[in-house]
């Protein structure tokens, strides 16, 4: 069954950038279509973690200021994952979220006491030049668009930044709390970040609304429900007989994998060579960072 999990989670790791591109491909040319998918996804999610809590429900005032602070880099996160998987190559922006890890990792040396190994060193080597192959594009034809956008860079960035921030929070709030209260963590942060993602799709351009509803509904919503099934589901592995050291890098790589798949095929994504040779010098660098 651990195994199961295992592969399930590798599937409903890609959903995020996988259901995104196709909701910003179905929702094109139509107003503020990032800002309504992304209240629909963390209302999702919300509920979601609301169905969590209720079966296992606990409570604890000291652990709201980590949710607040969890549900401010979710919103970031998501934000600048909806608005990059529209502006930018899909592979190449969940690379991108992958590669929050250099800030995790980063962290861990000043705050949790983390050993700084060889394997560490090599990986941020090679994070440093997967970056410089994905984000260089070459020399650039009279008439051709750059495929590396100012505007796609800071998006994916933003993601980086909060998926980072999401992970540093979770992490910290479940040592100071000795593994508990991660259930209630994640429903208030997740509230949060729905209500911050309502006010922000209120306050936009409404117009196209109920024809985004009618054509492109299903994809947040079942990107959200990919993503509460995704924490379970390494929840669950977090206490099978399955080695973290194999999980996370499975789970990174394998997610990235399947994104590299739909990017290619379904999405056609058009990258260099070396920009995809940068996507697997990137991945081993989440195998490493992630051991």
């Amino acid at each position: 069954m651990p195994y199961l999990y295992l592969i399930s989670s590798v599937f409903f790791m890609s959903s995020s950038s996988v259901f995104g591109a196709f909701y910003n491909r179905k929702s094109a040319g139509k107003k503020d279509a990032p800002a309504l998918y992304s209240f629909i996804y963390l209302f999702t999610v919300f509920l979601g973690w609301a169905v969590l809590f209720a079966i296992t429900p606990s409570f604890e005032w000291k652990v709201l200021p980590y949710s607040l602070a969890f549900g401010a880099f979710y919103t970031v996160c998501q934000i600048g994952n909806i608005n990059a998987l529209k502006t930018g190559p899909t592979v190449l922006t969940s690379l991108m979220l992958q590669l929050s890890l250099i800030a995790v990792t980063a962290w861990g040396f000043f705050f949790w006491d983390s050993e700084f190994t060889w394997l560490v060193g090599v990986g941020l080597i090679l994070v440093a030049l997967a970056l410089w192959l994905c984000l260089y594009t070459g020399k650039k034809k009279v008439g051709e668009d750059k495929k590396i956008s100012l505007k796609w860079f800071l998006l994916a960035l933003m993601a980086l930044v909060g998926n980072a921030g999401c992970s540093i929070v979770q992490k910290t709030q479940q040592m100071k709390f000795d593994g508990e209260h991660g259930n209630m963590l994640m429903l208030f942060a997740t509230g949060i970040s729905t209500a911050f993602c309502l006010i922000n799709y209120l306050r936009s351009d409404k117009t196209d609304g109920k024809a985004i509803l009618k054509t492109s509904a299903p994809f947040p919503i079942v990107a959200g429900v990919c993503n509460v099934l995704l924490n379970l589901f390494v929840m669950l592995l977090a206490t099978s007989t399955i080695s973290p050291s194999l999980i996370y890098p499975v789970l990174a790589v394998g997610g990235l994998s399947i994104t590299s798949i739909f990017s290619a095929l379904v999405f056609r994504d058009k990258l260099a060579w070396w920009q995809w040779l940068g996507i697997a010098v990137g991945a081993l660098a989440v195998i490493l960072l992630s051991i």
